[in-house]
């Protein structure tokens, strides 16, 4: 008798949480940020932050840090999301050695970024990815 009892208020409970989690936007299942550090081909480390804003916007901000303090580098950026460049630039370090670009790209169902940036004088490469 009491399995049956447990069964009568188990097996409803269990529907009704089942039922919950499938009204769930698919988004909610990705993570709203995520944040990558990743030494690149020499000295150099490279950082990838992804945050999904409350517009569905996802910014995008990617950067190099040189283990040298020296301003004026030349590096070549290039950024993709799924494939297609939406930054491909020439930028240079600031006085601490390092640089960053931030960019707010249109909501998409997938989201892959992949960054690299080259120093052509050193010949160092950084490549990080992410998806969100």
């Amino acid at each position: 008798m009491k399995i049956r009892r447990l069964a009568l208020i188990a097996l409803p409970a269990a529907l009704g949480i089942g039922a919950l989690g499938a009204t769930l936007p698919v988004h909610a299942a990705t993570p709203a940020a995520v944040n990558i550090n990743h030494r690149c081909s020499k000295t150099s480390m490279s950082n990838l932050q992804l945050q999904r804003e409350d517009t569905g916007q996802i910014s995008v901000d990617f950067g190099v840090d040189m283990a040298r303090h020296i301003a004026g580098v030349t590096w070549k950026v290039k950024e993709t999301r799924n494939g297609v460049a939406f930054v491909n630039r020439t930028t240079r370090t600031i006085a601490d050695g390092s640089f960053s670009i931030s960019s707010l790209l249109p909501p998409k169902s997938v989201n892959h970024i992949v960054a690299t940036a080259t120093n052509p004088a050193t010949g160092e490469t950084c490549s990080i990815g992410a998806s969100i």
